[in-house]
């Protein structure tokens, strides 16, 4: 393959020539190597250029600059996603660095802005922090959005294009099922009457769970977003992953939906490789999947990208999981593959997972937990557990939470055969809807169930104890040792036959 490549070369350089009468076929022959490099990945393609410019021989400088020139226009115009990145390496390599000239200087403010609004957003870069006022006069920060995928989109309400792809955007955010992902759709303009009624127009009435949808603008541009996202134009679309890195940039709702489908597929098949590894060993132990880790990390080390995908999708599959060896392998994987080797992760995601060990510390099994002092409907404060009963099982949840209405049916279906095992059940409301709970404490039946809240923010139970989301269940012994944490009612059962 080498060999082929040099051979093509040789002909290509020993084709080219320095008259005018040449220049057609130079153009000609240029393109056409050019064509052959459009399945290597920029950085090879970088790497054969650089070559070839260099192989036209610095006793031909306009013959070199032609020749960059051409390559320049065509990557620049290419249609394939990413190529944009090679024009920018050869402004920044050949022609601002002033190694060569252009042919003439009016080319150099066109060269100059291709490069700068360009170079910050380039596929396989690290997306530019942008904060910007949602419609609701929020400050948002893009790169601080928690779900694993972020869409990005550049609009203008008078922008003939973006109002073709604004009602496809709408329609996936509105059926899309796969992996959690934010829309957030940036209007470029400064007319508020023209942008809230854009939105009631076309985003309104989407409730989708898989899609967090969020309106942002910048009237006085006082971000730079244009330079930072290379807006010279709407729309604008961009794909980020769970990292803030670009997966896709300068994409059609057409070309987006099937970059979904393949990370979704993607996300599938570490899913389906993830259950047949963990799936042979019955029972799991933590330190079965510890194991399986460190084997993982071990043959994918020398492949620091494919190291990276693995370990990042193992530690997303063993974070959601219900069974609770698969929950304490997270916490090692973190701890020994993500927080140790900071270079390889997003500034965001290294800050969030370092904050996820922090709460999973607390309250660990086999220690006591935490003592909470928590009101009780008629408003009596109360301690959250005591030594009254031979164990006490605490669900912190919200009302309109539809995970916690499941595990909370399951708890009443469970609720005989708890009483046998003098188990008292608390339910600990962390919202702040006081009438809404009320009204569900009325409904429930179990009149020996516990129900509290913290309404006056007395406790600080956020930051005692892992809340970051839920339904979060904690079971505990007569004397407030931890016997399991952040289980569901499926992996309780399995215990109940213990006790």
């Amino acid at each position: 393959m080498k060999r082929k490549w040099l051979l093509t070369l040789l002909v290509l350089v020993l084709g080219m020539g320095s008259t005018a009468a040449q220049e057609p076929a130079t153009h000609n022959s240029v393109t056409a190597y050019l064509q052959t490099l459009l399945t290597e990945p920029v950085d090879s393609i970088n790497l054969h250029v650089d070559r070839l410019i260099d192989s036209v021989g610095r006793q031909q400088p306009e013959l070199q600059s032609k020749v960059a020139g051409i390559v320049f226009d065509y990557f620049s115009t290419s249609p394939v996603m990413g190529h944009e990145a090679v024009a920018v390496h050869i402004a920044d390599e050949w022609f601002l660095n002033q190694r060569l000239k252009l042919e003439s200087e009016s080319l150099y403010p066109i060269l100059y802005t291709f490069a700068e609004f360009n170079r910050s957003s380039l596929v396989g870069k690290d997306a530019p922090a942008l904060q910007m006022q949602s419609i609701d006069s929020i400050p948002v920060e893009i790169r601080d959005l928690t779900t694993p995928l972020k869409v990005l989109f550049f609009y203008d309400t008078e922008c003939s294009t973006c109002r073709k792809e604004t009602p496809l955007l709408a329609d996936l955010a509105r059926n899309y099922h796969g992996t959690p992902l934010s829309l957030v759709a940036i209007y470029t303009q400064s007319d508020r009457t023209a942008w809230e009624a854009y939105v009631q127009e076309w985003f309104s009435g989407i409730d989708n769970p898989d899609v967090q949808l969020i309106h942002l603008w910048d009237p006085e541009a006082e971000t730079g977003f244009h330079k930072k996202y290379a807006v010279l134009s709407t729309p604008m679309l961009f794909l980020l992953d769970e990292q803030n890195v670009i997966m896709g940039r300068g994409l059609d709702s057409e070309a987006l939906t099937q970059m979904l489908g393949m990370e979704n597929a993607l996300v599938m098949q570490y899913k389906n490789l993830f259950d047949h590894v963990f799936g042979a060993f019955n029972p799991l132990t933590i330190e079965n999947v510890e194991g399986i880790a460190d084997a993982l990390a071990d043959r994918t080390k020398e492949d620091r990208k494919l190291y990276a995908e693995v370990m990042f999708n193992l530690f997303n599959y063993l974070r959601n999981s219900d069974n609770f060896a698969q929950q304490q392998g997270a916490l090692y994987v973190a701890e020994k593959y993500i927080v140790t080797e900071p270079d390889e992760w997003s500034p965001e995601f290294l800050e969030r997972t370092v904050y996820a060990l922090a709460q999973a510390r607390l309250n660990p099994a086999g220690q006591k937990a935490t003592q909470l002092f928590l009101q009780k409907k008629c408003g009596k404060t109360v301690p959250m557990y005591n030594n009254r009963h031979w164990y006490t099982l605490v669900l912190f949840h919200l009302i309109d939470c539809l995970e916690c209405q499941k595990e909370i049916a399951e708890l009443q279906r469970l609720n005989p055969e708890l009483y046998d095992l003098d188990i008292q059940v608390v339910l600990v409301y962390v919202g702040k809807d006081q009438e809404n709970w009320k009204k569900f404490v009325r409904r429930q039946q179990p009149s020996r169930w516990t129900f509290l809240n913290d309404f006056k923010d007395q406790s600080n139970m956020r930051m005692l104890y892992d809340l970051d989301y839920v339904p979060h269940l904690y079971l505990l012994d007569k004397n407030g040792i931890v016997v399991a944490k952040d289980i569901r009612i499926n992996e309780l059962q399995e215990l109940l036959k213990l006790l």
